[in-house]
C-alpha cells in the first residue's frame, strides 16, 4: 500500500471512530498535523463528502502536537478497508462525471429523475445520474451517455428517430422504449410500438416487439432475448425497481443510482449471486435492507456515506 492509499485509509478510519467517540477529537487532531499526506486524505474525503451531499465535515481541524502512535482496533480496519474500497471506486467515478457534464445536453444527480420534451414533440425521462445528449444538435438523434432513460417517440415516418448507447442504436419511428447503458454492455426494452437495435461490428440487427427485452455486450457480441410484461417497463418511473434474474451486482448497481453514498459488496461470491423481487426507489436504505434480507445477510451502514453488504 502506498502512503497516499495508507493516509486515506486512516482518514477513513478516523471518520468511523469520530462517530463512535467525539471525545477522540484532540487525538485526531494530532494525526492531522502529523504529516502533510494525512491533510492532503482528510481534504480528499472532504471533497468527496460534498460531492456525495454532505454539506460539510464531521470535525473542524485544529492546530495541535504530533501525536505517539496508537493501534487500530481490528472493527475499525476492517471498517476503513470497506470504506476506502468505497471511496476508491468513487474517486474513479468523479473524473469522467466532470467531463460527461460538458458533454451532456440533459443530465440528473444522484435520485433525481428529468422529463425533457424535444422539438419533435418526443419525451425522454432520465433516470438518477443519467446523461444525454443530442447528436449534431439534431432533436431525431440523441446519444444516452451514462444511466438509463425512457423514450415515448412522436411519430414521423420520414425521419426515424435514433438512440445511441455505447455500441448500439435503436432505430424507431413513433413507440415507447426505455433504455440502460452500462460499462460494457447495453439493454432496450419496448413497451410498444417496434424498434430495431443495430451495431456494425460487431454485427448487431434485431427488431423488437412489445414486451420483448434485449440485452447486447460489444466486448463479446453476445445478446440476451428475453420478456416481460409491458406494464414493467421503466417501472423506475413510478419508484419501484423491478428485478427479474438478475445478479447482485446488478441490482446495486441501479439502487446506486438513488443511495447518496457508496454501496461495497464485502464478498465478491455475493455479487454472482440472482435474485428476482421489487424494491422500493423512494428509501435506498430501505431497499438495501431487503435486498440483504432475501440474502440472508447484512445491510450495514458504515458511515453516512458508504453502505455494506455481506456477511460481518
Amino acid at each position: 500500500m502506498s502512503l497516499e492509499d495508507d493516509a486515506l485509509e486512516q482518514a477513513s478510519d478516523w471518520q468511523i471512530r469520530l462517530q463512535e467517540e467525539p471525545e477522540a477529537r484532540e487525538a485526531f487532531e494530532r494525526w492531522l498535523q502529523a504529516s502533510p499526506e494525512h491533510q492532503a486524505a482528510w481534504r480528499k474525503m472532504e471533497r468527496l463528502w460534498h460531492s456525495l451531499g454532505e454539506l460539510s465535515p464531521v470535525v473542524e481541524p485544529a492546530a495541535l502536537p504530533i501525536p505517539p502512535p496508537r493501534k487500530r482496533r481490528a472493527t475499525h480496519a476492517w471498517a476503513g478497508f470497506a470504506v476506502a474500497a468505497g471511496l476508491a471506486a468513487v474517486a474513479v467515478l468523479m473524473a469522467p462525471q466532470l467531463t460527461l457534464g460538458l458533454r451532456a445536453d440533459y443530465q440528473t444527480g444522484v435520485g433525481e429523475t428529468r422529463a425533457v420534451q424535444l422539438a419533435d414533440g418526443s419525451i425522454i425521462t432520465l433516470s438518477p445520474q443519467s446523461a444525454l445528449r443530442r447528436i449534431d444538435g439534431s432533436t431525431r438523434h440523441v446519444e444516452l451517455l451514462q444511466g438509463q432513460a425512457y423514450f415515448q417517440v412522436a411519430p414521423d415516418p420520414q425521419h426515424p428517430f435514433i438512440a445511441k448507447a455505447g455500441q448500439m442504436s435503436v432505430r424507431v419511428l413513433g413507440t415507447a422504449f426505455d433504455l440502460d447503458l452500462k460499462d460494457h454492455y447495453a439493454e432496450v426494452a419496448l413497451e410498444h410500438g417496434q424498434v430495431q437495435a443495430e451495431n456494425e461490428q460487431p454485427p448487431l440487427s434485431e427488431r423488437l416487439m412489445p414486451g420483448q427485452r434485449l440485452k447486447f455486450s460489444w466486448p463479446s457480441g453476445k445478446i440476451e432475448r428475453s420478456s416481460l410484461d409491458p406494464a414493467q417497463v421503466a417501472l423506475w418511473r413510478t419508484g419501484s425497481l423491478f428485478v427479474e434474474n438478475q445478479t447482485v451486482a446488478e441490482i446495486t448497481d441501479q439502487l446506486q443510482r438513488y443511495a447518496k453514498g457508496w454501496i461495497v459488496i464485502a464478498d465478491p461470491a455475493l455479487k454472482q449471486r440472482r435474485i428476482t423481487g421489487v424494491f422500493d426507489l423512494s428509501n435506498p436504505d430501505r431497499a438495501l435492507k431487503a435486498l440483504a434480507q432475501s440474502l440472508a445477510v447484512e445491510s450495514r451502514q458504515v458511515t453516512p456515506w458508504v453502505h455494506m453488504l455481506g456477511n460481518f
